[in-house]
């Protein structure tokens, strides 16, 4: 068809076509393809509540509603793609959150070399079905604004009618709250906009979901509402929390970025959980947030647990509020030892509250609470003010000038004043800022590093000195770590704890020790508990340590008590030179050791002896051992595992396997990766044995 024509024949200027389509009756707007929108009339601007300059530019998608199926749009996208004209009926959303129900057609437009450019759709509004004018039974629904779902009010309402039919029918249902996991941060790396897209598809899919007579609400930000009308069957709960989950976890693609989402689901039941709306919510609001609590991704029923736990929870923070003004908090020090004098260089302050009728509270019954809650900031701006005092205190009476250490929140960090409140309670405490140490954990420092380096650069210039408590139980970053101007490395005790027989522990702390000192920090060992551990740090160059083997947590006068007296750990004399020949003999069978020891005890050996892996380990971080002679088969530890932990402990070791047992797969393992030396069978020949015993330690002269 030609182009209309003015009565001398030429062709109709474009402003003509523009008059019409911007006077047309009908909707209609023009995309990219890629969905963006160049052109809306005047009408479709009317009708869905936005002016052009809103539109133009923004997705398509801005129009979408979760009332719409994923089967709509999969068959209007696969017919258009296709190159064909689309026609079909759907919801379309109001700027006020309103539903629009209009009959639309598709096409594609294209260049005069046939290559497509952009997408029309003619959208005419139609009068919605009478399907979507009511929810979950006779009473209206009020729309959410962004997804048209039914908000909280109307939530409420249909609840109490649910209810009283439940009630009367004597049938229950199923109450599931949904909130999104760490949506906030999401929210600020979308920005508001894509985060309102993918709000509206995790509507779609949530909607999609659940059953056809079910209802889903939208009652906050990120939290949704499914009510399973008949549902209270826990298993059959189980499949529809699980296939929600499914749902929403699928990767989200928004303006070209994919996004992944969790969620964490609460489950609550009528009548077996609540009797009212606002408790049904309630209950699955406090199972909800149980499943947040232990890393969301997952779904979690309502159990009566559950309350008495919050209630203890509020009871706790309520009291917490008032017990500084109340003076029912206490400090208790732990010391920190030099491992080269063996004397008290300094203490850690640790705070207990001491509740009027509950007693002594421990650290970890409300901590936690008081980081939640943020009242953590005012304990801590106690604990600082309390420590320095006391610390000045034991300077004024003549005590060792020793360091005070703290444990500072990562919430602290939060607030910029910190350098100014610690300043502050230095000058009135008249504490010098050189004897002052704050320990932060890795996870303060990583939440933002720049912030934290700002921070540490005002301290330092003070001269306070920085430690990193609990290190490499976080991030660990070596990049990171040159960063900051910290002081002292703190070696955390899970570590620590079995870092005499877990080679694998045992090689984080001493390439933490090597890593520290090469940077120029001081390292320092928690949960110290045991001499052989203490040993084996000593062994290794660690600088300090704090634990039980010297002393518990203790209360201030205890602790200046300590001072006074000047305890210490005594290291005894130290040899002028180590024994060159001790052998460790291995075995659960006494008459097997007294067999050896009299074969050997002319050689002139130092000869040490163990019924076992674990006690032969002991052994081997509190003496010097050149080779060891090790039984095969022995209760709870192997003779193949002792001396492949030995070699990684301590591979200087020569090690020999004497075993009347032949596990052969287990011993050519062994040997293979280099924890066996020899393996020699009993009975085993005397001379032979002494004779490789002999080539052993000179074997071990040569590796040292």
């Amino acid at each position: 068809m030609s182009a209309p024509k003015h009565s001398c024949g030429e062709p109709m200027p474009d402003s003509f076509y523009r008059r019409i389509v911007d006077n047309d009756g009908f909707g209609i707007l023009v995309t990219d393809l890629a969905g963006n929108i160049v052109y809306a009339n005047p009408h479709l601007c009317a009708s869905t509540g936005y002016a052009l300059e809103e539109l133009i530019g923004q997705n398509r998608r801005i129009f979408q509603s979760p009332q719409t199926s994923e089967a709509t749009f999969r068959e209007m996208w696969d017919t258009v793609l296709a190159g064909r004209t689309w026609h079909g009926e759907l919801f379309n959303r109001h700027k006020n959150g309103e539903l629009i129900f209009a009959r639309i057609t598709i096409t594609t437009l294209t260049e005069a070399n046939g290559e497509a450019s952009h997408y029309l759709a003619v959208i005419e509004e139609l009068e919605a079905p009478l399907a979507f004018t009511k929810v979950a039974g006779s009473h209206p629904a009020s729309p959410d604004n962004l997804t048209g779902l039914p908000n909280r009010s109307s939530l409420i309402a249909n609840l109490d009618e649910l209810l009283s039919t439940s009630h009367a029918s004597g049938t229950g249902f199923a109450l599931l709250c949904l909130d999104l996991d760490r949506f906030h941060a999401i929210n600020q790396k979308l920005g508001s906009i894509a985060a309102d897209q993918l709000l509206l598809e995790i509507a779609r899919r949530i909607s999609a979901a659940v059953r056809g007579n079910d209802m889903v609400a939208r009652i906050g930000a990120d939290e949704f509402v499914m009510v399973l009308n008949g549902m209270l069957d826990k298993n059959a709960c189980d499949d529809m929390a699980a296939r929600v989950l499914e749902q929403i976890t699928q990767p989200v693609t928004i303006d070209g970025h994919t996004v992944e989402v969790t969620g964490s689901i609460g489950i609550a039941r009528y009548p077996l959980d609540a009797g009212n709306a606002d408790d049904l919510l309630g209950a699955a609001s406090l199972a909800q947030g149980a499943a947040h609590s232990e890393g969301g991704n997952r779904y979690h029923f309502f159990d009566p647990e559950l309350e008495a736990k919050v209630n203890a929870h509020q009871d706790v923070s309520n009291h917490l509020r008032h017990a500084i003004e109340r003076g029912e908090l206490r400090l208790h020090f732990q010391p920190q030892l030099s491992l080269a004098s063996g004397q008290v260089v300094g203490v850690e302050a640790l705070v207990r509250w001491q509740h009027a009728t509950k007693g002594l509270i421990p650290p970890n019954a409300f901590i936690p609470i008081a980081e939640e809650t943020g009242l953590i900031i005012a304990v801590g701006e106690w604990v600082l003010r309390e420590a320095c005092h006391r610390a000045k205190e034991w300077q004024d009476a003549g005590l060792p000038r020793i360091r005070m250490a703290i444990n500072l929140s990562a919430r602290h960090f939060h607030f910029s004043n910190l350098p100014e409140t610690v300043a502050g309670i230095l000058a009135e405490t008249s504490f010098e800022a050189k004897f002052l140490e704050l320990e932060l954990t890795e996870s303060s420092l990583m939440r933002d590093p720049g912030k934290a380096i700002r921070i540490f650069d005002q301290l330092k210039s003070m001269g306070v000195h920085i430690s990193l408590d609990d290190f490499g139980t976080g991030y660990s970053s070596l990049a990171y770590l040159s960063r900051f101007a910290i002081d002292r490395l703190k070696i955390d005790q899970s570590f620590v704890r079995d870092i005499t027989t877990n080679p694998v522990n045992a090689s984080i702390a001493t390439a933490t020790i090597a890593m520290a000192h090469k940077l120029g920090k001081v390292v320092v060992a928690e949960g110290v508990e045991t001499e052989a551990q203490m040993n084996f740090l000593r062994r290794h160059d660690c600088d300090e340590m704090q634990g039980y083997l010297f002393s518990r947590p203790v209360p201030a006068d205890e602790l200046q008590q300590m001072l006074k007296d000047g305890r210490h750990l005594d290291f005894g004399e130290e040899p002028v030179s180590e024994p060159q020949n001790t052998l460790l003999l291995v075995d659960d069978e006494q008459y097997i050791l007294h067999s050896l020891k009299r074969l050997l005890r002319r050689e002139g050996y130092r000869i040490l002896t163990a019924g076992g892996g674990v006690e032969a380990l002991e052994l081997l971080a509190l003496e010097p051992v050149q080779v060891i002679v090790s039984d095969q088969r022995m209760p709870g530890m192997s003779g193949a595992e002792f001396l492949s932990k030995a070699k990684e402990l301590y591979p200087e070791t020569v090690r020999i396997s004497l075993s009347g047992y032949s596990d052969i797969s287990t011993v050519t393992d062994a040997i293979n990766k280099g924890a066996i030396w020899k393996y020699i069978t009993k009975p085993w020949d005397d001379e032979a044995l002494v004779q490789e015993i002999r080539t052993a330690f000179r074997l071990a002269h040569q590796r040292e």
